[in-house]
């Protein structure tokens, strides 16, 4: 897990700047910021320096009565814990938390010993996403509720065991729960905790696909209306311009457009290359003329100097010039279909996903075959490929087969 040794000042004002990225409404921002500055007072009359977790649950069990979220509290206590467990994802280097948890995660068995160790193990090697690292302290918390009711020591475990633990789980659930408890025993292996390697009587079970769903599309008629709804005019919009251009003209990813460098760029051969942080898989792009002017025009009078490596980065007075998170180019993009005139968008998928399913579905639409959509995008699937074949209803049409006159006395005095 990255912790930084920061100000409770640095904190607040990393945290300040991410509610702007954001896009929360200027009322939620007074809103959190005048919390903020009731949480700077405290810590000044405590006469404490650095932001910690330490920190943070004292002002929580001083200031509020608790740390977790509890029906006793009101609006106001519940916005203070908000704020406080927001403050303590910038400070983890974590995405904000989907909502305050209700109760502590408290362990009866040994697993609860090395349970904060692997989880930084998991974060710090490897390189879990949130949402993942969630996954794996919700399933380790109910093992060792499993474990302690049935009076079984970590290391005393076996096939049925496992098996039981996980009989009552749905089917897609017995894949997950099994890879998290595989990961862990290999944890406790490899830190030499256990004495042999656990994770074999942990039986793989068959990996059952989910039917897959018709991803979210807009026709080209609507991309061309979101583009065009971006106030070029200002160095903001110059480079929300450049992104969204970015994810409906190539498809990329949220993750490659905010990590995309001047070194991926070969000028002379008018192309983009580069691995894709998702897959880690090659792609290359025609340098079309809309983006390439589109980067000159941000670089020459958008971008500010400085920061990071990269082309597209914040525009903020604290964090000028450090690259957008993934999150913070899915507000851009919300923000677009905000200003712009498409009906209906609200119902619909409006991130910078959608407009990498609408550029699979408009090459499919002008006759790109399988094999260049699946080359284009980067899959690494085949089967990542076919969603996109079931979104294009007219092109299927003209694949189906008149059905033959059958003259047989048989078939026409047949009842339906």
């Amino acid at each position: 897990m990255c912790k930084t040794n920061k100000s409770i000042s640095e904190i607040i004002d990393a945290y300040r700047c991410e509610l702007i990225d954001r896009g929360y409404s200027q009322g939620t921002f007074y809103d959190y910021s005048k919390i903020c500055r009731i949480i700077q007072k405290w810590w000044d009359k405590k006469g404490l320096k650095e932001f910690n977790e330490e920190n943070a649950f004292q002002f929580c069990d001083e200031f509020i009565g608790t740390r977790y979220l509890a029906p006793s509290l009101t609006s106001e206590q519940r916005c203070k814990l908000r704020v406080i467990r927001m403050l303590l994802s910038i400070y983890r280097d974590e995405d904000f938390e989907n909502y305050t948890p209700s109760h502590q995660k408290i362990f009866k068995t040994k697993l609860g010993d090395v349970f904060y160790p692997y989880i930084d193990w998991c974060i710090s090697t490897l390189k879990f996403t949130p949402s993942t690292v969630e996954t794996h302290k919700r399933v380790a918390t109910k093992f060792d509720s499993f474990l302690w009711a049935r009076g079984v020591n970590l290391a005393e475990v076996s096939s049925s065991l496992f098996e039981d633990f996980i009989t009552s789980e749905s089917k897609s659930n017995r894949v997950r729960y099994k890879g998290v408890l595989r990961n862990i025993y290999r944890y406790l292996y490899e830190t030499g905790i256990t004495k042999g390697d656990l994770s074999i009587f942990i039986l793989k079970e068959p990996y059952i696909r989910a039917a897959s769903k018709l991803p979210t599309t807009y026709t080209e008629e609507e991309i061309k209306n979101l583009i065009s709804s971006v106030d070029r005019s200002t160095p903001l919009g110059k480079r929300n311009y450049l992104i969204l251009l970015l994810a409906s003209e190539y498809g990329m990813r949220a993750s490659d457009i905010r990590s995309l460098s001047l070194k991926h760029i070969d000028w002379e051969s008018n192309t983009i290359l580069f691995n894709q942080q998702k897959t880690d898989i090659p792609v290359s792009y025609p340098l079309i003329p809309s983006i390439g002017n589109a980067i000159i025009e941000y670089l020459k009078y958008g971008r500010p100097p400085g920061g990071d490596d990269v082309i597209i980065v914040r525009h903020d007075s604290k964090r000028k010039g450090l690259r957008l998170s993934s999150g913070g180019i899915y507000s851009i993009v919300e923000g677009a279909f905000k200003n712009s005139n498409i009906s209906n968008w609200q119902k619909k998928k409006h991130g910078p996903h959608s407009l990498r399913h609408s550029f699979a579905s408009n090459l499919l639409k002008h006759g790109a075959g399988y094999y260049i959509i699946s080359m284009t995008m980067g899959h690494s699937y085949a089967e990542t490929t076919k969603t996109y074949l079931q979104i294009d209803f007219d092109q299927l049409r003209k694949c189906s087969l008149q059905i033959p006159v059958v003259r047989s006395i048989y078939y026409n005095h047949m009842a339906y």
